[in-house]
Order: C-alpha cells, then sequence, then structure tokens
C-alpha cells in the first residue's frame, strides 16, 4: 500500500514538473510602451505584433500601445521607412522602443523648399510618405492619405460629411488665436490649407491617385526656407511625371460599400414608455398620458438612427498615360470619386483632369508645364445638429404617416423629424479649380543653374441652401429661405532661384541657393439671401420678397515680396550645417506705400553615424 501511495505521488510529481512551464509560459501579462523615432517623436500608427502570430496592435496618437501577450512572448515593432525590431518581453510591462531608419532609405531624394535633397543629408526634421501609402489608402482627400502615417501629425476629421474638411496639426497646436493648419505646397504652388470649416475642403480638390510622395516639413530648420506662413509646418506634395520610353497606359478602380460601425445605445419605445411614466408619476416632472400606459403592450418604436444611417455605396475609376523620348516625357490622367454619404442627403462627387509635361528644349535648357482641373460637387446634408435632432427624437414618432408625408412630435420641445430635413433642404457646393506651374531652367555652367517659374492656383466656389416650410407633428417652419453664396480665390506667383551644386576635393560637398518670390492672393465673396418665397418649387433669390431681402459683399488682396536663401555644407558625409536666411514684405501690414520686413533665420547641424 505504501509502495502504491509513493508511486502516485512520484507521477503526481513528474506530471506537475512536465505542466509547469507550459502553465508558466500561458500566463499573459499586458504589455505596454511608446514606440519612438530617431528624433524622440511618437510615431502614430506603429505595428506591434507578437512574433508568429495575429495577436497585435498599433500605436496611439502618443506612440503608446497595450498589448496583452505570453510572458516569454517576441514583440515585433515595424514602421515605413524605419527597420524593423524584434524585442522579447521576459516578463516586463513597460517598453521604451526607438525605431531606427532603415539604412537602404537614406539615399531616397525628400522634396524640401524649393528643392529636393536626399533623406540622409537632412538636417531638419521630415517625414515622408509614399506612393505605396497612398495606394493602400481608400481616401476621398490627401488629408485622410495622412492620417496614422507620419509621426507627429494629427488629423481629426471636422465632420462626417463626404469631401469634408479635417483639422491637421504638426507637433501640435502653435497659436491660440490664429490658424494652426500647415500650409501645402503641390509641385511649387502654394494652396489655401483653410480646412477648419466643416463642410469645406480645398485639399478634396486634389486627387490622391495622381500623388508619388508627400513630405512633411516640421521644424524650423526645415520651414524656415518659407517664412512666417510655415510656423506650422509644410506639406510637400508631388505628382506624377511621365518616363521616356513606350507609353503606359493604366486603369484603376474600386467599388465599395460604406456604414456606421456601431450605433448609439439609445432607448427603445417601451424602455421611453417606462422612463416618461416614472418621471410623470415618480417625479410628477411630466404630465400623464395615455399613449404610454401600458408600456408592455408596446414595440421597439423607430430607430431614428437606422432611418437617417443607411449603407453608402463609394466608387472610384482612374485613367493614366504617360511615357516620352529622352527629350520630352508626358504624363496624363483623369478620374472621377463618388461617395455618397452615411446620412441621408449627403454626397460628393469629382473630376479631375492632370497634365505634366517636362522639354529638354536645348542642350542648355529644360522646360515644362503641369496643371489640373478639378470640379467637385458636394451635397452637405445633414449636420451634427440634425443628428443630435435624431438621437433626441421620440421612439414614438414614426419617420412617416400613413399617408406618405413627414411625421413629427406632439411635444413642441422636442426637435424636428431629422429625416425630412435631411431629405428637403438644399445644403450643397459646386466647386471649381485649376491649377498651374510653368517653368524654365537653364545650366549655365558645371553645377550652377537659374531656374524660373510662374504658377498659380484659381477657385470658384458656389454654395446654395434654400429652407422650405414644412410641418411636422406639431413643429411648423413658416419662413421659406434661400442663401447663396459666391466665393473666388486667386493666388499666382513668380520665382526666380539661382542654385550652385559642386563637391570639392571628394570630401566638401556645397550647395547654395538664392531665390526672389512674387506672389499676389485675392479673395472675393458674394452673399445673397432672400425669403418670403410663394412655394418651394421656386428658390432662386430673384423670387423672394425683395423687401426683406440682403446682399453684401467684400474683396481681399494681398501681396507679398520675398527674399530667400539657403546653404548646405556635407563635410565627408558625416559632419552636415544646414543655414537659411529669408526677409518677406507683406501688403497686410502696409502704411500707404511701405511695406513691413519680416525676417527668417535658422540654422541646423548633425553629425551622421552612419559614416
Amino acid at each position: 500500500m505504501r509502495n502504491s501511495d509513493f508511486t502516485l505521488r512520484l507521477l503526481a510529481a513528474v506530471l506537475i514538473g512536465f505542466l509547469m512551464p507550459i502553465w508558466t509560459y500561458a500566463q499573459n501579462v499586458s504589455v505596454t510602451g511608446t514606440v519612438l523615432d530617431e528624433t524622440g517623436e511618437p510615431l502614430i500608427g506603429a505595428t506591434v505584433l507578437q512574433k508568429n502570430s495575429s495577436n497585435g496592435t498599433s500605436t496611439d496618437l502618443d506612440g503608446k500601445f497595450k498589448l496583452s501577450v505570453p510572458a516569454k512572448a517576441k514583440l515585433v515593432f515595424s514602421y515605413v521607412g524605419y527597420t524593423s525590431q524584434e524585442i522579447s518581453v521576459n516578463g516586463q510591462t513597460d517598453l521604451k522602443v526607438t525605431m531606427k531608419p532603415n539604412a537602404d532609405m537614406l539615399d531616397e531624394v525628400v522634396v524640401v523648399g524649393y528643392g529636393q535633397m536626399k533623406k540622409s543629408d537632412m538636417t531638419g526634421s521630415v517625414v515622408s510618405v509614399g506612393e505605396d501609402a497612398v495606394k493602400k489608402s481608400i481616401s476621398t482627400s490627401i488629408d485622410q492619405v495622412l492620417q496614422g502615417r507620419a509621426a507627429g501629425v494629427q488629423i481629426q476629421a471636422n465632420s462626417g460629411t463626404p469631401g469634408a474638411s479635417s483639422s491637421i496639426r504638426i507637433r501640435g497646436i502653435n497659436s491660440l488665436n490664429a490658424t494652426n493648419q500647415p500650409i501645402f505646397v503641390i509641385d511649387g504652388v502654394v494652396i489655401d490649407s483653410a480646412t477648419d470649416s466643416e463642410s469645406s475642403n480645398p485639399l478634396s480638390s486634389i486627387n490622391p491617385s495622381d500623388i508619388v510622395s508627400m513630405d512633411i516639413l516640421k521644424d524650423a530648420s526645415a520651414t524656415a526656407i518659407y517664412g512666417s506662413r510655415a510656423s506650422n509646418g509644410v506639406i510637400m506634395i508631388t505628382t506624377k511625371k511621365g518616363k521616356a520610353g513606350d507609353a503606359t497606359v493604366t486603369y484603376d478602380m474600386y467599388l465599395g460599400w460604406q456604414e456606421m460601425p456601431k450605433q448609439y445605445r439609445m432607448l427603445n419605445l417601451r424602455e421611453f414608455a417606462e422612463h416618461y411614466n416614472y418621471l410623470a408619476n415618480e417625479k410628477h416632472l411630466m404630465d400623464p398620458s395615455n399613449t404610454y400606459l401600458r408600456p408592455e403592450l408596446l414595440g421597439k418604436g423607430t430607430n431614428w438612427q437606422d432611418e437617417l444611417f443607411h449603407k453608402a455605396f463609394m466608387q472610384n475609376y482612374n485613367l493614366s498615360v504617360s511615357g516620352g523620348t529622352e527629350k520630352v516625357t508626358y504624363a496624363f490622367s483623369g478620374s472621377y470619386l463618388g461617395q455618397d454619404g452615411i446620412a441621408h442627403g449627403s454626397d460628393f462627387q469629382r473630376f479631375t483632369l492632370r497634365s505634366n509635361i517636362d522639354a529638354q528644349l536645348k542642350k542648355w535648357l529644360q522646360g515644362g508645364i503641369n496643371f489640373s482641373f478639378t470640379y467637385a460637387k458636394q451635397k452637405v446634408g445633414v449636420d451634427n445638429n440634425s443628428i443630435m435632432n435624431a438621437l433626441m427624437q421620440q421612439p414614438s414618432v414614426a419617420p412617416t404617416g400613413p399617408d406618405g408625408s413627414y411625421d413629427g412630435p406632439d411635444d413642441v420641445w422636442m426637435p424636428d423629424n431629422a429625416l425630412a430635413l435631411a431629405e428637403l433642404i438644399t445644403n450643397k457646393n459646386r466647386k471649381f479649380n485649376f491649377r498651374h506651374n510653368v517653368y524654365l531652367e537653364a545650366t549655365i555652367i558645371d553645377g550652377l543653374k537659374l531656374r524660373t517659374e510662374f504658377s498659380g492656383d484659381y477657385n470658384f466656389n458656389n454654395y446654395y441652401y434654400y429652407m422650405p416650410d414644412y410641418k411636422f407633428g406639431v413643429r411648423t417652419q413658416d419662413i421659406r429661405t434661400s442663401k447663396w453664396t459666391k466665393t473666388n480665390t486667386q493666388y499666382y506667383s513668380w520665382r526666380n532661384l539661382l542654385t550652385y551644386k559642386k563637391t570639392f576635393a571628394e570630401k566638401h560637398n556645397l550647395d547654395v541657393m538664392l531665390g526672389q518670390e512674387i506672389s499676389k492672393s485675392k479673395y472675393e465673396t458674394q452673399v445673397g439671401t432672400a425669403s418670403g418665397f410663394l412655394s418651394n418649387t421656386t428658390p432662386d433669390l430673384s423670387a423672394g420678397d425683395i423687401t426683406t431681402s440682403t446682399t453684401t459683399g467684400f474683396k481681399n488682396i494681398n501681396s507679398i515680396a520675398s527674399f530667400f536663401g539657403r546653404v548646405f555644407y556635407n563635410f565627408d558625409e558625416r559632419y552636415l550645417l544646414t543655414a537659411t536666411l529669408r526677409r518677406d514684405g507683406s501688403s497686410k501690414f502696409a502704411d500707404g506705400k511701405k511695406w513691413g520686413w519680416f525676417p527668417a533665420v535658422a540654422a541646423a547641424w548633425r553629425i551622421s553615424s552612419e559614416k
């Protein structure tokens, strides 16, 4: 008997010994941490993955992550443009990971202010988003492409309306009473980046499929070449160009559907009736209602989120042709984007045409032109107030009555029928945009070039709003109102650049740029409102009551004259120095014919460890 007990105890001990490592390994630990780039900036959207598994997550806006993994697991950290890292957890619960740039990408050329430079030669902070990232995204505008793909860049949508704008912040908020938006430079053309309004978004006029790369200039050393306008950062955008060879025809398209990922949990009709009776009978805050006398006999009522939101169709088509000879290259493209809104009454459509031609006119002279044309239509439909009205609406109210007309609440303190307003109110935009850049570049002597450019950006925006009269239940609107707004903006500039690039004694690399630029921007808007229409079929302003109509308008013209320069010195590809100087004269601060001059100076140096 004793031998038998001893044998059982021995077997139990052996079994526990075998299971102990498995049990210990199976215990998960919660690992948190921060992922940073080589400058100490948080990396947004970096991938953190448990090795040999699908268990993973991405870093948030502060570069932080949280993941539950086995105590002996290995984590793989990866980010576009950086070398992947593998770290063993070994019971650690807090990690700080600094990613290193991929050495194979150090020779990649990035676009900087008024020029280009190898990434390994940069002394300022620059983040690049390439063509591959654009291809992987399904986006309406370029600000959506950047979202979560650039360290230190925070992008938040201002509205859910298709084609709506985003708030873009590079390294946080820099001003309390002025704009915090960066400036955008597309193929050398500075465009309006005022994307803080909810519906209007000038960036939606650009087809993301035409983009080759986006380089974000973040610090003073990188942005000083653009002066005070670049205090919030600069986003440089380069579009596709042709290459010598046979013509290449590319066609791509995608179709898809969008829908709400989840709904807010709201009271259904039965739950609302119980809550109403409680307020009426227990708290005496409401008058008792026979409608809610027997809550258990009621159904679920109207789910206003189901009524207002639906599955939305999205389509995109792109056709491009590129090619050329050794002397002339070309690239042409056309596209159409159609995006229905998830909310009723909203959608966005965009038509774009783009051309890029470069020619070797003489052995010493090169020239080129690129231009784009965009026509966009946007229905704003519902706004944030309409969505809030839908959430606050009684579940006892039906969207439509038995006769098909729109229903409404029986309480004047309740909101209007949000679905009816989304379908009846006219709230739409029509936008035209034309952008061009023409240049000539002459090689004077070896390493010395003179370049002259003329560029422009022209926008013609029409906004139409009409509020009809209606009666939804006890809610009524008696006044018919119409509002038309026409806004035109023009921007054009002429710049001259003299650059000298030379290597001395195989170790001293010098790159000098001197420039001069004059630019002018015009803004003009006209607003007309009218009411007192005889019917809802003629919303033209001329059909309103002339005694109540109003008109207003204003225009503004600004000019800037600039002189700037940059010196880059590289010794043995190890010691690097960049110095930048710019001086602007602006008519915004003019006193009579006197201009105000504002200098901008920046310098930066770096010792490379790659040599």
